[in-house]
Order: structure tokens, then C-alpha cells, then sequence
């Protein structure tokens, strides 16, 4: 299948998030032309300040992604797709379906687009999600977790328990949908365009997407956030729950330029992963990089090693093997995120 080539044009679907603005950069500074969705002129002009200077970048405005046709004017002209809009929250769902229908909808949506509009398009990447590949019910911890694995416990815990669901097995079941919505559609169609998926965790690390208060910052960077502005405490600890497999968001924003750009990716899925992390990790360097923060709890130091023994392992090799990535450390990652989060939020 044909790859895409330095100077040509991609969309970049919700391109006002987290991952995607971090993405839609990577596309250019790789040379690549970006076209991003948005749902509203204020966050395209965001945008376009953003990466003034970086390259060509214009926006569309596409205010619901699940309503029919929602991308047809965006896919037109461009070369490549990497879809990243999505749904993504899990406290006060009453029915899984309001994240399920989005996020399979959104997906489906922009794939019809390009087979009306451009159907010779190179290749299409889905932001999936690690969630699409855990079981923790009938694989539990610790549990070594590779491209091969899917979720097979989200999906069957919506359909027996409906409106009473787990918020997170409602957003999990509706990332497992929709990826294999996406499959189901190149399987079917068969398309002369292939796919890639990208299954990130736990995504750390700067902020660079309009973002004006702690409370609309993405899950994993506001969780990170209440440890470094001192809003837990030492009885907060050890929080497991705050813990997980982690990656540094720039590293996924790479992963999916490499996705549209190496031959071997076609059909394939990537999980990008640096391993577990556990929030000590967070505490120790916090303490060690910026001291003068206040009302970090100490924890127990350096005690990483045994901390993540009873953790699942995501394995990130494939993508480090067949899409050259190279992970970012921890230690920077923190480094970064703080930094990035202190600046916007002043403290």
C-alpha cells in the first residue's frame, strides 16, 4: 500500500485535544500539510496561533462527529487521515450508550466520508486505546498485554447491565466498538486505502491544547496535576488507582506520523507503552526536580521496583520495533508535564 510522502495533506480529526494538537504538530514538523477538525471557530484560531510558523495548517469546523456526513467537507483533498476524535470521560455516564454511539459513529462517520469523497486516500489511523486490549476481569494482574489481546470483559458487563454499567466499562466497551468498527469497515469494504491503530494507556506529559482551567485538562494530566499543586496528601497514598502503563504523549503523536509513513504498519496495531508507572514515581521526582513545590506527600522513595511487581506489563516493543520509536523517560516526562501545567495554571 502506498505511504505518504513529505508535503502531503492530513487530516487530523479533533485536532483541538490533547493527543491530536501534539499530533497535528508532529505532522508538521515532519513536512507534512495539516487540515484539523474543530468544533468551533475559537479553538481552530487557537490552533492556527499555536503553529504559526510550523507549516500550512487550516481547520474545518465539524460541530458533532456523529451526525451523518459530519466529515465530508473535511476529508476532500487531503492524503491521509488520523482520526483522533473521541468521547472521552467516564464519571456520570447513566447510559454506556452515550460514549458507545459517539465513539462508533465518529469512527464509521469518517470513514463513509473518505469512500464518497476521496476514496483514494493512502491510509487511515485510529487513535484507539489500551482500553480496547485489557481484560482485567479475565486476565487479572499482573498480566503481560500485547497487540494480540483484546478487551473481552468491557462489552459483555454493558450489555448485562445496561444504565448501571461502570463508567469505565462503558468507555472501554465504547473504544473496543468502535476499533473494531474500524476493522469491520476495511474488512467489508475493502477499501483500496489500509488502517493502523495506535493503543496508548495512560498519555502524560505538556499541555499544548486550549486549555483554561485544571478541571478540563485530560484525565491522566489532571490526576497528575492534584499531586503536583499539593491537592493530595500523604493519606492519599498509595493510590493505586492513579497508577497504570504510561506513555509520553509526544512519543504517541510520532507514532502516528511513523503510522501513515512506514510500509509494515498497514493493518496493523501499536501499542504505545513505557511500561507501568506507580504515583510515587510522580512524588520522587517532584521532590528531586522542584523542590520548591509545596505539600507533596514524600510517600516511600524509590521504592518503583517493587511497586509495579503485582502490575500488568504493556508491551511497546512492536512500536519501538516497526515504527522507531524511542521512548521518553519518566523522569522527563514529569519534568515536562510539570512544567508545562505550572506555567498554565500558575503555581
Amino acid at each position: 500500500m502506498p505511504t505518504i510522502s513529505k508535503g502531503d495533506y492530513i487530516l487530523v480529526t479533533g485536532a483541538s485535544g490533547f493527543i491530536a494538537a501534539h499530533t497535528a504538530l508532529a505532522f508538521l514538523e515532519a513536512g507534512y500539510k495539516v487540515r484539523g477538525t474543530v468544533r468551533s471557530k475559537a479553538k481552530g484560531e487557537y490552533l492556527v496561533k499555536l503553529f504559526s510558523g510550523k507549516g500550512h495548517f487550516d481547520y474545518v469546523l465539524v460541530d458533532d462527529i456523529t451526525k451523518d456526513g459530519a466529515f465530508d467537507e473535511a476529508v476532500r483533498g487531503v492524503d491521509a487521515v488520523a482520526h483522533l476524535a473521541s468521547p472521552f470521560y467516564t464519571e456520570g455516564v447513566k447510559d454506556p450508550q452515550e460514549l458507545i454511539g459517539p465513539a462508533i459513529k465518529g469512527t464509521v462517520e469518517v470513514l463513509e466520508s473518505v469512500q464518497k469523497y476521496n476514496p483514494g486516500i493512502k491510509r487511515v489511523v485510529v487513535t484507539s486505546s489500551f482500553q480496547s486490549v485489557e481484560s482485567p476481569e479475565t486476565h487479572p494482574a499482573p498480566y503481560h498485554y500485547t497487540e494480540k489481546d483484546w478487551n473481552v470483559d468491557s462489552v459483555p458487563h454493558v450489555e448485562q447491565n445496561g444504565v448501571e454499567s461502570e463508567g469505565f466499562h462503558s468507555y472501554s466497551a465504547s473504544k473496543t466498538l468502535a476499533e473494531q468498527a474500524f476493522w469491520k469497515f476495511i474488512e467489508d469494504k475493502k477499501p483500496s486505502w489500509d488502517g493502523v491503530t495506535i493503543n496508548p494507556p495512560w498519555v502524560l506529559g505538556p499541555i499544548i491544547h486550549e486549555c483554561d482551567t485544571p478541571e478540563k485538562l485530560n484525565t491522566s494530566v489532571q490526576i497528575f496535576y492534584k499531586w503536583a499543586a499539593g491537592k493530595k496528601t500523604q493519606a492519599d497514598l498509595p493510590a493505586e488507582d492513579d497508577s497504570g502503563n504510561w506513555v509520553n504523549v509526544i512519543d504517541v503523536a510520532l507514532a502516528h506520523v511513523r503510522a501513515l509513513e512506514v510500509p509494515e504498519a498497514s493493518g496493523q496495531r501499536y501499542l504505545t507503552s513505557n511500561g507501568p508507572f506507580v504515583v510515587q514515581d510522580y512524588l520522587d521526582v517532584l521532590h528531586s526536580r522542584f523542590p520548591d513545590l509545596p505539600n507533596i506527600p514524600i510517600g516511600q522513595p524509590n521504592t518503583h521496583d517493587q511497586a509495579i511487581k503485582s502490575m500488568d506489563f504493556v508491551d511497546g516493543s512492536k512500536a519501538s520495533r516497526e515504527l522507531g520509536l524511542e521512548y521518553t523517560t519518566l523522569e522527563q516526562t514529569v519534568v515536562g508535564m510539570t512544567k508545562s501545567v505550572r506555567e498554565r495554571f500558575r503555581f
